[in-house]
């Protein structure tokens, strides 16, 4: 059996309890470890759904106005050309 140490404790007690506070500290470290991990991991994600959220607004943007833009004189034309003229429109051009 081994002898006290400079405390008075029993070196077979003091072994115990440093290699009970090493693992402690090894815990807190791991511990440390998940929460950094977890953390990143938070980052990570909300940057995904951000960046996926502005493509889906970019995409209803430019089908806005895809649906917004007017169509060509040229395809219009036909449509102006056939409506009837009122009665201001009508004396202007016969003038």
């Amino acid at each position: 059996m081994a002898g006290p140490d400079r405390g008075g404790r029993s070196r077979g007690a003091a072994g115990v309890r440093d290699r009970a506070e090493a693992a402690l500290s090894a815990r807190r470290g791991r511990r440390a470890a998940a929460a950094k991990a977890a953390e990143a991991a938070r980052d990570r994600t909300a940057e995904y759904l951000l960046a996926a959220r502005l493509e889906q607004l970019r995409e209803q943007a430019a089908a806005r106005t895809e649906t917004a833009a007017a169509a060509p004189w040229r395809d219009r034309l036909a449509e102006v050309a056939a409506r009837p003229l009122d009665e201001d429109t009508a004396g202007t051009v016969r003038a």
